[in-house]
């Protein structure tokens, strides 16, 4: 837990704090997230950040419609900053930087010391107790208004690689039949879907 971790973005709303407009049909799936008020937050570009050196903002999926050149549409945007590049003892202070702390302060809603050196162990477990406090919230039988967002993706690693659902979750989602770990596909190898 300490050098892998997944996370997934969630959110909770009180009745008051709703932006809904409309009332869900009767006993549908709908009704039950109405009543949970419990959402997983879907955010579809994609983003990395490496070493707080290089971030890749896109919108490619890989996939052959995104990559084939000759169908959808696909931008990206790279930064780079050469004289703020990451050593051995010390990561770098530039705009990606910022741009990484920025984000970190959106999806946790906290701006803290510890985020600004993010290959500390400390930085690690205090980012992994956020999650775990937005996910007992996420999970509580009572609705809070979240302002914090990031949840750990719900899945235990054995010690062989075995992944399953994290214990509480009965497999699934919640308020939902989503399996967490996936299901098998029915036309694609099992070695590309896992």
């Amino acid at each position: 837990r300490d050098y892998l971790n997944f996370y997934a973005l969630a959110t909770r709303e009180t009745e008051h704090g709703s932006r809904t407009t409309m009332e869900p049909r009767p006993r549908s799936d709908e009704a039950k997230l109405f009543d949970s008020r419990r959402h997983q937050v879907y955010v579809h570009s994609k983003m990395m950040i490496v070493d707080d050196a290089v971030a890749i903002v896109g919108s490619a999926n890989i996939n052959q419609r995104s990559m084939d050149g000759a169908r959808d549409s696909e931008i990206a945007v790279a930064s780079f900053q050469p004289a703020y590049l990451p050593t051995e003892t010390s990561v770098p202070h530039g705009d990606v930087h910022g741009f990484r702390l920025h984000c970190w302060a959106t999806i946790m809603n906290k701006m803290e010391d510890v985020f600004k050196t993010p290959n500390t162990i400390e930085c690690v477990r205090r980012v992994n107790a956020i999650a775990e406090e937005n996910w007992d919230a996420f999970i509580a039988d009572e609705p809070i208004n979240m302002d914090s967002h990031l949840i750990p993706y719900p899945i235990e690693i054995e010690a062989d690689g075995t992944i399953k659902a994290r214990a509480g979750t009965n497999g699934v989602f919640p308020d939902t039949k989503a399996p967490i770990t996936g299901c098998k596909s029915r036309t694609l190898p099992e070695i590309l879907t896992t």
